[in-house]
């Protein structure tokens, strides 16, 4: 039996969500409406970054985005929320964040608990959902605290 639950235990581990680890899988079949309209102003986000009702959040509030109208296109929005549906993280309050901000999630507080606030107000960062300022290749899904730029390397412990 404690053979049975070791591997079990193993295998959890060989199968959590990508996001516990420093790179993010980007699903296959993304729309380039996804692509192309969220990374204009900022990162793509992975979709397994916020639980589904934060997307669905996010996607209903667009013409109030965070300061700014990112409106879309009917069929664009729904595109998209589809995908970021399909893909979503689990529900749970790792990825739990009713506010749509991947920055309110308990596993970014997790992750970045150690950087002290001013390094997010800093010229270079501007603001905690800058990911690519701190962490090469957050356009591709990748956030680990190994391949920092030299930005991000600066905030380090």
């Amino acid at each position: 039996m404690k053979s049975k639950l070791l591997l079990g235990a193993l295998l959890a581990g060989l199968i959590a969500p990508p996001s516990q680890a420093g790179s993010v899988t980007l699903p296959s079949g993304a729309p380039p409406v996804w692509k192309s309209e969220c990374s204009s102003c900022h990162v793509a986000y992975p979709p397994q970054l916020l639980a589904k009702h934060g997307w669905q959040n996010v996607m209903n509030g667009l013409q109030k985005h965070f300061g700014s109208d990112a409106s879309l296109a009917p069929a664009d929005a729904k595109t998209i929320l589809a995908f970021l549906e399909r893909n979503a993280a689990p529900d749970g309050e790792r990825f739990d964040a009713a506010s749509g901000r991947i920055t309110d999630t308990r596993w970014y507080g997790r992750k970045h608990h150690e950087i002290p606030s001013s390094a997010f107000r800093s010229p270079e960062v501007k603001s905690a959902a800058n990911c690519q300022a701190c962490h090469e290749g957050a356009d591709k899904g990748r956030f680990s605290e190994y391949a920092l730029t030299a930005v991000g390397r600066r905030f380090e412990d």
